[in-house]
């Protein structure tokens, strides 16, 4: 390993700002416009392109993977210097790993329930409808029911969840007799892994999904048997294949954490990109092209089109990756300047108050909408002022975030988070020295 691994990577920032950036525009420029349900019949290009770039929540899971490696890699480092006797895989680590799990699974549907981003439509019994309960609330002047599909979304909560504690039992078990050790052949597992996962994704969905859907409809008590399978195998981001995309993201965090050179990691990146989207582009090819499904036909994706549509993506990740670390991470000692814009700061912001951002950003939007419906009913029936609330969203928020920095970021989901880090490794520290 190299003695001088970078402590943050710029990067992992920059993607998880433009993950939720992204998100933020797309969620309040589709979800809001009144004739939505009208375009989807005969979706324009610009309908299509926001289904597709709305399909670029497995960034999150990318992340996750580079961000869990780097921590779990620094760990076992220091455990293997201080290490007199036999191995043993520090506890503490599956353990954390289990906490952030449960806390992400509760704030999953937490988001998929509650608060998350919701397409309203004039009458609260329409069949179709799906939105969740704070922003129905807030819109209906009551708690809408729950529309039973809605139990069976898998999340991009879910998929960061998933990741965070499957990426920490792949590092168990590859460590699990051994300390982390230079050419140890950790990437060549976690791309093994990898591969497995996504080949095993659209075998899973063929014979897994006509059984949830069929739970689905049954209704009652059968949905709760439903839940593990859309977990993992339902839209969509479930665990196969979007683990595979926390595995490529280990990769990243692992290269990086050790200091290794850089080039290898381009080449094996650009490769596995390469790879992923020549594969992913046939398939969809082969499935008729992009879909964009109306919300009751969204649950008849073929495996080969869902699976196929994940390749392309991750493949498209792998390349962002490599131009982004070139960027704004070159190594030390490369006599390259890191890209520092004047932007930069706003857009990390949105970076590393991410998951606060994801949890509310629903309610704000509704709160703007009802604000503007007051105003001028019927703003929304047109495309571009929905365009405009879009970005008037981004910029409400990027105004909260600068005072919210003033104040240390005191009380989001992130500060209660790092509190609750800091609060075990003291007890880890004084359980370790008594």
């Amino acid at each position: 390993m190299g003695e001088n691994p970078i402590e943050r990577v710029v990067t992992l920032d920059i993607v998880r700002g433009l993950a939720i950036l992204g998100m933020v525009f797309l969620h309040n420029g589709a979800f809001h416009f009144a004739k939505v349900e009208e375009a989807l019949k005969s979706p324009p290009p610009w309908l299509m392109a926001f289904g597709f770039l709305l399909l670029w929540a497995g960034l999150f899971g990318v992340v996750s993977g580079a961000a869990n490696a780097t921590t779990a890699l620094r760990r076992l480092g220091r455990e293997a210097e201080h290490k007199n006797g036999p191995w043993r895989y520090p506890r503490s680590l599956v353990f954390g790993a289990l906490q952030t799990f449960a806390i992400l699974f509760v704030l999953h549907w937490v988001w998929t329930l509650v608060v998350g981003n919701s397409a309203v439509t004039r009458d609260p019994n329409d069949p179709t409808l799906r939105v969740t309960l704070i922003p129905g609330l807030m819109y209906y002047g009551f708690f809408p029911r729950i529309h039973p599909e809605s139990w069976v979304f898998a999340s991009a909560l879910w998929m960061i969840a998933s990741n965070v504690l499957l990426v920490a039992l792949t590092f168990r078990w590859i460590y699990r007799r051994r300390p982390p050790r230079e050419g140890d052949g950790l990437t060549r597992s976690l791309l093994l892994i990898g591969a497995l996962v996504l080949l095993a994704a659209p075998l899973l969905r063929t014979l897994l999904f006509p059984l949830m859907t069929a739970l689905v409809a049954r209704g009652g008590a059968s949905i709760a048997a439903a839940v593990p399978l859309a977990l993992l195998i339902n839209d969509p981001n479930p665990v196969f294949p979007f683990f595979a995309y926390g595995l490529l993201g280990a990769v990243v965090g692992a290269a990086l954490v050790r200091n290794e050179p850089r080039r290898p990691l381009y080449i094996v990146m650009g490769r596995c990109g390469l790879v992923l989207v020549a594969l992913g582009a046939a398939g969809v090819a082969a499935s008729g092209g992009v879909v964009l499904a109306a919300r009751e036909e969204i649950w008849g994706q073929s495996a080969l089109y869902f699976t196929s549509l994940a390749y392309l993506l991750l493949g498209v990740f792998a390349w962002l990756l490599i131009g982004l670390l070139a960027a704004f991470d070159p190594p030390a000692g490369s006599g390259r300047t890191p890209w520092r814009p004047a932007w930069l700061p706003s857009l990390l912001r949105f970076g590393r108050l991410s998951l606060t951002v994801f949890m509310l950003e629903g309610i704000l939007g509704m709160a703007l909408r009802i604000g503007l419906d007051a105003l001028k009913p019927g703003w929304n029936d047109v495309l571009w002022p929905v365009l405009l609330f879009a970005l008037g969203n981004l910029l409400v928020w990027h105004g909260i975030l600068v005072l919210w920095e003033r104040a240390g970021y005191r009380g989001s989901l992130e500060w209660w988070m790092a509190k609750i880090r800091r609060t075990e490794d003291r007890a880890r520290a004084l359980r370790a020295g008594s």
